[in-house]
């Protein structure tokens, strides 16, 4: 269990929601999240040098706690509300296994997140929202944020006793945008993606190493996160709308993964007890 933090408990009045939860005065209580969870699990091996584990697991969480939107008038700005029940139940694999000189590894993960009581939430930029701005969310739905299914490869290979390079690859399947808590707003889910990240190593001596590495190497334009809300730059040349006579327009906002870069440098351990000191 969790009691609930001092940034929930000071942002949990519907009647005065918070835009920056911090340094508040006091608010309506709010009730601690209580977590129940069964897992079980196995590891072992296929050889020498091929492990594997394997896990099951559900976590119920009564009176959980989740930042609701305050609506109309009052845009980015919103409050702590207990929702009731939610589970999250999934599975989790891993295995690696090496072949002379080089290495696999991959690991995946299955989340299943529901809301399992109903609550009404407000999400004004919601297409089934009602006249109030408001939406019904019902035991069922996912839990906004949290992609069901995420894998990830990694290969290493050591070209001689100095060199060595690598390989991985991101997977992460789609997922619902904050503010889509019913999953039923028309601009769907935030889209899966994967991304593939390269590195090099060479030991230069025992204690220096040179490193570069390459993220998002293919350059792929991809969201890891959504958000409903009211893009106000609807008029000509993405100009500020309301100045023109255009409404905001209710939209999917989405935070883009970072794009391609390198990076070069070097790491040297060293033993601080046995650098001079000055006395």
């Amino acid at each position: 269990m969790r009691a609930p933090s001092p940034v929930e408990l000071t942002c949990a009045n519907a009647a005065a929601p918070c835009k920056l939860p911090n340094i508040f005065l006091s608010d309506p209580p709010l009730k601690q999240v209580v977590s129940r969870t069964v897992e079980l699990g196995a590891r072992g091996t296929l050889g020498p040098a091929a492990p594997w584990s394997a896990a099951l697991y559900r976590t119920d969480l009564d009176n959980d706690i989740q930042f609701i939107a305050a609506g109309e008038g009052a845009l980015n700005a919103g409050f702590f509300q207990n929702v009731g029940k939610t589970r999250r139940q999934g599975v989790e694999l891993a295995a690696s296994r090496r072949f002379g000189e080089l290495s696999a590894s991959i690991r995946y993960s299955h989340i299943d997140a529901r809301f399992r009581s109903p609550f009404t939430a407000a999400s004004p930029n919601n297409s089934t929202a009602d006249e109030n701005g408001a939406i019904a969310v019902g035991p069922g739905d996912r839990i906004p944020g949290i992609p069901a299914d995420t894998l990830k490869l990694r290969l290493d290979l050591d070209l001689d006793a100095r060199w060595s390079v690598g390989a991985s690859a991101i997977y992460a399947s789609d997922q619902y945008a904050h503010g889509d808590e019913n999953n039923r707003d028309r601009h769907g889910r935030v889209p899966a993606y994967t991304v593939v990240n390269l590195d090099a190593r060479f030991q230069a001596s025992a204690e220096l190493q040179l490193f570069a590495s390459a993220a998002n190497l293919f350059d792929r334009r991809y969201a890891n996160f959504g958000l409903l809300g009211a893009n106000a730059f609807t008029g000509p040349n993405r100009t500020f709308g309301p100045a023109v006579g255009v409404d905001p327009v209710a939209e999917q906002f989405r935070a883009l993964g970072a794009p391609r870069g390198f990076w070069v440098g070097l790491r040297y351990p060293f033993d601080a007890r046995k650098l001079p000191i000055e006395r």
